[in-house]
């Protein structure tokens, strides 16, 4: 089960319909087994809020949760004359999202017995966070308005406990209208499940969207493996497949056009680019030398003004985040213009 940070009773809604994925609250067994895992939250925050009182927190005005105020703050209300715990109307009020329809869907391409076999990562987990990272993209910020929920619990991992009073009290503190957050965030998802299945017209294209899928989420560490995937990923998608192999020149020709919200001057895309490119290579390569070299140069000319706090990261690292979140960026918008425009991308790629 993926719990969304998004909350209320909703009809099953598809989110697309050739992976075969859906929203909707969820099932009588799950409602029952997460009321004990709410019970638990609750008798843990208790717990921790007397540890923080022995070193001062307590004074932060840090509570225990409530859940018959977080019921009342929702309007969430049951039939009269039915008794029902402000567990249990929580727990009806959580919504997941989960695989539907596996024999119609592409995902039969992957496994005709189960979307999701049970050592591997549930592939609506990896399709929110693909969600939440594309949202980032320069040319969508209009269209989602930053409303992709993101995942707060999912039972693949055996080990983690779901925080779901924490997540839910944040969500009602940042935005109270959990009614109106909940219709803008399944709308985004809807509108971006539409997107992926108006670019899923073949067997082709479900491989790559499903390489980049796997291949955005398997990585989450700003390091120097890091760029080297990221710049795989866009030399993959933005460079001529029946080319001579090498990326010089054409990497710097193509790359520039991606950087729009970028924090680079026009005049400094190429040298980005360039750099980009030297540094994928000399990763992959292994020529740690060179990379020092070309981390050194990347500073000069894109972090002159940048204030290094040492005590957090050391320059090196502040480098490679640096890099990291600027790939980040440009991988979404590439992405987002492949799925919203795959003949656009496939120009590029062949020019």
């Amino acid at each position: 089960m993926i719990l969304l940070n998004v909350y209320g009773k909703i009809e099953p809604l598809i989110i697309s319909r050739k992976l075969g994925i859906e929203v909707s609250n969820l099932p009588n067994d799950w409602v029952l087994g997460f009321q004990d895992d709410l019970a638990e939250e609750i008798l843990l925050r208790e717990q921790n809020i007397r540890v923080w009182g022995k070193t001062n927190i307590s004074s932060m005005g840090i509570t225990n949760y409530k859940p018959s105020e977080l019921v009342k703050a929702a309007n969430w209300s049951v039939d009269s004359g039915v008794h029902v715990s402000d567990l249990q109307i929580i727990a009806e009020n959580l919504i997941g999202i989960q695989m539907l329809d596996l024999d119609n869907s592409y995902m039969r391409l992957k496994n005709e017995m189960m979307d999701s076999p049970s050592c591997e990562t549930s592939y609506p987990y990896m399709f929110i966070k693909f969600c939440c990272t594309i949202q980032n993209a320069f040319s969508a910020k209009n269209i989602l308005h930053q409303r992709i929920p993101f995942c707060t619990y999912s039972s693949d991992e055996f080990n983690s406990k779901p925080l779901i009073l924490n997540f839910l009290s944040a969500t009602m503190n940042y935005d109270s209208n959990t009614e109106k957050y909940k219709k803008e965030c399944i709308s985004s998802l809807i509108k971006v499940g539409a997107i992926v299945d108006n670019f899923l017209e073949s067997e082709e294209d479900f491989w790559m969207f499903d390489y980049i899928i796997n291949s955005m989420f398997f990585d989450q560490k700003y390091n120097a493996y890091h760029i080297f995937k990221v710049m795989s990923l866009i030399e993959m998608l933005i460079i001529n497949p029946n080319g001579t192999g090498k990326t010089v020149g054409e990497l710097e020709s193509k790359l520039p056009q991606f950087l729009t919200g970028i924090r680079v001057e026009d005049t400094k895309r190429t040298i980005f680019a360039e750099i980009m490119r030297k540094l994928r290579n000399k990763i992959a390569h292994g020529d740690f030398k060179a990379v020092q070299q070309l981390l050194e140069r990347y500073r000069t000319e894109f972090m002159g003004n940048y204030d290094y706090d040492e005590f957090e990261y050391s320059i090196e690292n502040w480098t490679y985040l640096s890099i990291c979140c600027a790939l980040d960026e440009i991988l979404s918008e590439i992405i987002w213009q492949l799925i919203t425009n795959k003949s656009k991308i496939r120009s590029i790629q062949i020019s």
